[in-house]
């Protein structure tokens, strides 16, 4: 037993050293997409009273350039982004990837990072890049966004 003792030790320590290593490679965080050049129209889709507005405020403190607040007629359950400008969707990207939220269990990294919904619905005459219709998920891309009462 006291020939195994000093290998046990060191299994603990290199598994220990293993999981430090593995935590810190785990929660390197990735750069943030800069917002600045995309224009956006923000539509309140969930019909929380002046949620539009409050959504603009906080996207307009992270330096996106808001031309539009307003409402939709539908109610959405989910956070849209709708590509105004690129068929292929590439300005609705830049913004899905800054809003996108990382899940964690435990406090790590968990998984895909959850995104919100985009589709391409070109229209020139809007005069925005995106338009982003806040869904009732809203909470979860922009918890700092608190509609006045």
């Amino acid at each position: 037993m006291k020939r195994m003792l000093p290998w046990i030790l060191l299994l603990v320590v290199l598994a220990a050293v293993g999981a430090s290593v593995a935590v810190r490679f785990l929660m390197v965080e990735e750069k943030p997409v800069d917002p600045r050049g995309l224009s956006v129209e923000v539509l309140n889709g969930c019909r929380v009273p002046r949620l539009g507005r409050a959504v603009a405020d906080e996207l307009q403190l992270r330096k996106f350039d808001v031309r539009m607040v307003g409402n939709v007629d539908s109610v959405y359950n989910e956070t849209t982004l709708v590509e105004r400008v690129d068929p292929a969707g590439s300005h609705a990207r830049r913004i899905a990837e800054y809003l996108g939220v990382q899940r964690r269990l435990l406090g790590l990294p968990f998984g895909d990072k959850q995104h919100p919904l985009i589709t391409v619905e070109l229209d020139s005459s809007r005069y925005v890049d995106v338009s982003i219709v806040v869904g009732s998920d809203y909470e979860v891309f922009l918890p700092d966004a608190v509609p006045l009462h």
